[in-house]
């Protein structure tokens, strides 16, 4: 992916309002699913995903703290009143179920995503770069780690270039975020979703840049 980080690095160096920070990061994720796109159709790699389909949203989700402002974002924009007090019920049950718990037991409880409605994604075109890397080949490998989730040694059913390529573009995204001086916390999406939509401090001290969440869960970089 050469040279991929370049124009997000010059959009962010433009940002001045919430809405250039967000416009930046859609571009950068479009740029990203189109690189899976080209990806998949130069390989021939065919995938078990399809709409309705909602096993892997019940795995924990990392993300930065700009991934958060864009989901937020997303919601203010296009949720009804009525869906964002829904969902904010949602997000409080959820962080109430997380917060006590470290990244290794959330990843062994099938803890349903609050975003996800009816097997779909409620944010789907603003969704994190951790869902957009997520896919499978191989619908029985899914249901089966639905079924076992304690089972982490049970192999996933990747393309392993797919989700190399998507790694590697997901880190030097990140890496553009980190040379600025953003928060790089890796934070779980529920909890710090919550935090985003409740308290506008949290995009006050991203901007400043500082840590933006301090209510999150947090995953330990590696």
């Amino acid at each position: 992916m050469p040279n991929a980080p370049q124009p997000l690095a010059a959009d962010l160096a433009r940002a001045q309002s919430p809405a250039d920070f967000h416009h930046a990061l859609r571009a950068a994720l479009g740029r990203v699913d189109q690189l899976g796109a080209q990806t998949v159709a130069a390989s021939g790699v065919k995938l078990a995903c399809c709409a309705g389909c909602g096993l892997c949203c019940t795995l924990r989700v990392d993300v930065f703290a700009h991934e958060v402002f864009l989901v937020a974002d997303h919601i203010r924009t296009h949720f009804s009143a009525a869906e964002r007090a829904a969902l904010t019920v949602r997000l409080a049950a959820h962080a109430e179920r997380v917060r006590p718990l470290t990244p290794f037991e959330h990843a062994t409880q099938n803890v349903t995503c609050p975003l996800l409605r009816d097997s779909r994604c409620s944010v789907y075109a603003a969704r994190p770069h951790t869902c957009r890397r997520h896919h499978s080949q191989d619908f029985a490998a899914c249901q089966f780690t639905y079924d076992h989730p304690t089972d982490l040694d049970f192999p996933g059913a990747h393309d392993r270039a797919l989700f190399r390529t998507l790694t590697e573009a997901m880190r030097q995204g990140a890496e553009v975020y980190a040379q600025l001086g953003y928060d790089a916390t890796i934070y779980e999406l529920g909890t710090a979703l919550a935090e985003a939509l409740a308290s506008p401090a949290s995009w006050r001290r991203w901007r400043a840049q500082k840590k933006a969440f301090r209510h999150a869960s947090e995953t330990p970089a590696e």
